[in-house]
């Protein structure tokens, strides 16, 4: 019979660890009960409020998930993963002279966000460039931007006149991101639950949302993320809190509201500065730049939406702070003709958008270089040389899918939330090569639209710079078609 030796196993070398960890276990357990009878207590102290924040199952909005179809059920057998996706071939070019037109089209929920192979690779462009130009590309109001202590009934009239800010318009700055951020995060979970899940449904904390894409964790519940102090950090490793991407610079000089761009954008506490966060989370869901715009309490500029939150990281041609705060008749101002053509239009059309219903356009134009986000339509002689030596200055077909969707806030006011999800293809190298835009009745279709952009739009859209160069690629296109 093997006989053991237990004075080891017996002695204080060992007994000593395994007394301190059974006591350590025993001190979280009543640590996890003592939580869970301080979360029941204040789940049953809890008034129903404006906001609900009753502890309960998370739920995606009524809307969402009644009219959202999970991509997987819609597509069936012709389902793909978002990396086998090629984005899809829109055709916004028609032959003949160019006409500004809205060319809104009315889509399904469903369709709000769509993904393909470009997903992961836009999300660390954009991040990259915000690393540089943080202040120029995300907005959100701040209270120390208050500059009226109650809404103004005769505000100074015309376009151009200062914008009056109330703490009402930055409680639905908080209010309309909130209720944004909380429908994007329904939406991705119906439509895509393969890669977004709830995996820590909110109560004691903001919950926990999942990309499996990124591999990362992000907010559900945007109110009870907001009350979130910086310090401590909390439990959950959100990817954007506290992030270090947010420079420092925007808690600085408080007091000096502009500067030679437009508004500055402002952090001066730590419920601002969730929102940040927030608006980053968004986008690390989605590639597509989104903006909220809403009128003021004031209802200053006719009544027009004014750009008050959101991302704007794949601007072309202008300084996305430009349009900070700005009227929409003042964010199209460099469009030539839409004050004259579209200005009205697109007001009674905002105006008579029902809460819940997207609608999309899709636009294009030309660059030549390989930038997602650039300040000036022609680059300088300097820049050009430089994109000359590093063989970037090809042509590049951009077109940009925008989407608008309303959504009602709490307080009863409407916010717009506006989206953009932009392609960029190399237009020899990728357009050209397209099973879709290869075809010669397409090519043919896009040298006639190109032709007809003339005039000052064509002036506007630098047409001098890629124009010869285009046109010889589609001419050599062309050729190669009628000889293969």
């Amino acid at each position: 019979m093997v006989e053991i030796n237990l004075s080891y196993f017996l002695g204080k070398q060992v007994t000593a660890p395994v007394l301190v960890w059974l006591l350590w276990r025993l001190f979280k357990e009543y640590q996890n009960k003592e939580n869970v009878k301080a979360i029941k207590e204040h789940n049953v102290e809890q008034t129903s409020d404006s906001v609900n924040e009753k502890l309960q199952d998370w739920k995606p909005t009524k809307f969402i998930k009644e009219e959202t179809i999970p991509i997987q059920v819609e597509e069936k057998e012709n389902y793909k993963s978002w990396e086998e996706t090629e984005p899809h071939p829109y055709k916004p070019f028609k032959p003949g002279e160019h006409h500004l037109a809205m060319n809104a089209n009315i889509a399904p929920i469903s369709y709000w966000i769509v993904m393909d192979k470009s997903y992961k690779d836009r999300i660390m462009r954009k991040w990259e460039i915000l690393e540089t130009e943080y202040e120029d590309l995300v907005f959100h109001l701040d209270p120390v931007m208050i500059n009226s202590g109650s809404v103004n009934s005769s505000p100074e009239e015309g376009m151009n006149a200062k914008i009056i800010i109330t703490e009402q318009d930055v409680r639905h700055a908080d209010e309309a991101l909130c209720e944004f951020y909380k429908n994007l995060v329904s939406y991705l979970t119906c439509r895509f639950p393969q890669y977004f899940q709830v995996v820590l449904e909110p109560g004691a904390t903001p919950g926990a949302l999942y990309n499996k894409i990124l591999d990362e964790y992000h907010p559900v519940d945007p109110v009870r993320y907001l009350k979130l102090s910086s310090e401590p950090a909390p439990c959950i490793n959100y990817k954007c809190f506290n992030t270090d991407i947010i420079p420092d610079k925007l808690t600085q000089d408080l007091d000096i509201m502009e500067d030679e761009i437009g508004y500055r954008v402002l952090i001066s506490c730590d419920k601002t500065r969730r929102a940040h966060e927030l608006i980053l989370a968004g986008s690390r869901l989605a590639e597509d730049d989104l903006t909220l715009l809403s009128t003021n309490a004031s209802n200053q500029y006719n009544g027009e939406a004014i750009m008050h939150s959101g991302i704007f990281a794949f601007a072309s041609g202008f300084n996305s702070r430009h349009k900070f705060l700005k009227p929409l008749t003042l964010v199209h101002a460099p469009v030539p003709g839409y004050e004259k053509d579209l200005q009205s239009p697109m007001n009674k059309f905002l105006a008579r958008l029902k809460p819940n219903t997207l609608v999309y356009r899709v636009n294009y134009a030309f660059q030549k270089h390989a930038k997602l986000y650039s300040q000036r339509r022609i680059a300088s002689q300097k820049e050009r040389a430089a994109d000359e030596e590093r063989g970037r200055d090809k042509v590049h077909y951009r077109s940009e899918r925008q989407t608008l969707i309303k959504f009602e806030t709490l307080e009863g006011r409407n916010t717009v939330v506006f989206g953009i999800k932009t392609y960029l293809w190399n237009f020899e190298e990728e357009f050209l090569t397209n099973n879709f835009y290869s075809q010669p009745e397409i090519v043919e279709e896009l040298r006639q639209a190109v032709v007809g952009i003339d005039g000052a739009f064509g002036k506007y859209k630098a047409k001098s710079e890629w124009g010869p160069p285009l046109m010889e690629l589609i001419d050599r296109a062309q050729k190669l078609n009628k000889t293969g």
